[in-house]
């Protein structure tokens, strides 16, 4: 029987059950590997407190596993010449190495370097799986395959309540331990499920080439401006989104004198709208043209960042607000991911690592920008901010082209 790789590109069939085995692989490690991006936030006290630091210290742990996600081109160049099924295998094996170490020395500097590991998991998995699907399945569908993979975000958050249960019932470190346990069960399905791409079976491939194929893929996209107008506007919709995110909590304390188990409340909230928005997305992006439902995300959540501040009057009405918010902006980008992957058949791996640059670059910006601009109660000047970009990114959209391989 012919493996997924040996039946060739572009035959993909999400009903073979084969086939469905290697999205619910690709789902199962990938939530693994977004669970401690997710829960880091809510429970970064208890970390703090967990390794004797202070919280402003323990903060530097987020910011240096964010700084290392810019090395995300790295993985990718090397995708195009290994294979990205070596890149979804090593992110699970720096996700397990991270994980084990935060679990089992409670040390700050320990701690540290397994955050930078964690980092770099997400660096080298997302970006291998992106090409890895896109190799697969014919760009008229991809939207739905990528869009499902996408699922794995949002399903992170029912892992919140769990880990919640963990620190407070045993220790700080046990959600770690847990995700190491999971990590390892999925490297081991990420090894015997998924095929082998052409590049990576039997070959033994000298440094050298490797080299020279970073070289090339660089090459390729150097002077590619359909490539970089694709980088900058993933760049601007994160600024976008992030520009509201970040001070989202504090307003709706500021308004509406939310506790923390409150606001943990309202991220079930916007986790079930980001579920929406993925699924719809996966449904319905191949079908509208990937570009035209950008374009329709766009105007939306366009829409969505200049009401939100208007909404002081009823906690309801403000949670109604946020989940319309949160399903335009997460529609719009899931359904970009795909088109962003057709611009390159020869450099796939090295532009979805770029694109995934581009995503840390977005949210750098956003922070410092969002609290400059934010004044108590009033979330009017980043929401008219968020909402200029976003007429920016229509005209930007505009300019891009589609090229379907």
């Amino acid at each position: 029987m012919k493996t997924i790789g040996e039946r060739g590109r572009g035959r993909f069939d999400l009903r073979r059950s084969s086939e469905k085995a290697i999205l619910g692989v690709i789902f199962l490690a990938r939530t693994l590997v977004n669970v401690p991006f997710r829960f880091t936030y809510p429970f970064l006290p208890a970390i703090s407190r967990g390794l004797g630091v202070s919280l402003t210290t323990a903060s530097t742990l987020v910011s240096i596993r964010s700084l290392v996600g810019m090395g995300a081109p790295l993985f990718g160049a090397l995708v195009d010449r290994l294979g990205a099924h070596w890149g979804m295998a090593l992110g699970m094996g720096l996700l397990v190495g991270g994980s084990a170490l935060i679990a089992g020395l409670p040390l700050y500097g320990v701690a540290l370097a397994g955050f930078v590991l964690i980092g770099l998991a997400k660096s080298a998995y997302d970006p291998a799986m992106q090409a890895y699907v896109s190799q697969r399945v014919p760009y008229e569908r991809r939207g739905r395959a990528l869009g499902i993979t996408e699922l794995s975000w949002s399903a992170t958050w029912l892992a919140m309540p769990l880990s919640g249960w963990l620190i407070d019932h045993v220790s700080w470190r046990a959600p770690f331990w847990v995700i190491t346990a999971m990590g390892v069960v999925g490297w081991w399905l990420t090894r015997r499920v998924l095929a082998f791409d052409l590049a990576t079976r039997g070959e033994n491939v000298p440094l050298e080439a490797i080299l020279k194929g970073l070289l090339r893929s660089f090459r390729r996209l150097r002077n590619d401006r359909q490539a970089w107008l694709a980088l900058m506007i993933t760049a601007l919709l994160m600024l976008a989104q992030d520009n509201i995110v970040v001070v989202y909590g504090v307003w709706m304390e500021d308004t509406f004198g939310l506790t923390v188990t409150a606001l943990g409340v309202v991220s079930l909230v916007i986790g079930a709208a980001e579920a929406v928005a993925e699924l719809g997305a996966a449904l319905f992006s191949d079908r509208l043209g990937k570009r035209r439902a950008v374009f329709l995300g766009l105007i939306v959540t366009a829409s969505g960042y200049w009401l939100l501040p208007r909404l002081t009057g009823n906690l309801v009405v403000a949670l109604v607000g946020t989940a319309f918010v949160v399903l335009a902006f997460e529609f719009s980008i899931v359904s970009f991911i795909p088109l962003v992957s057709g611009l390159s058949a020869t450099a796939r791996g090295t532009l979805m690592s770029l694109n995934a640059t581009a995503f840390s670059a977005g949210r750098m910006v956003a922070a410092p920008m969002a609290v400059a601009l934010y004044r108590p109660r009033d979330l009017s000047r980043n929401g008219l901010m968020s909402a200029a970009i976003c007429l920016l990114l229509l005209g930007l959209l505009s300019l891009l082209r589609e090229r379907y391989h």
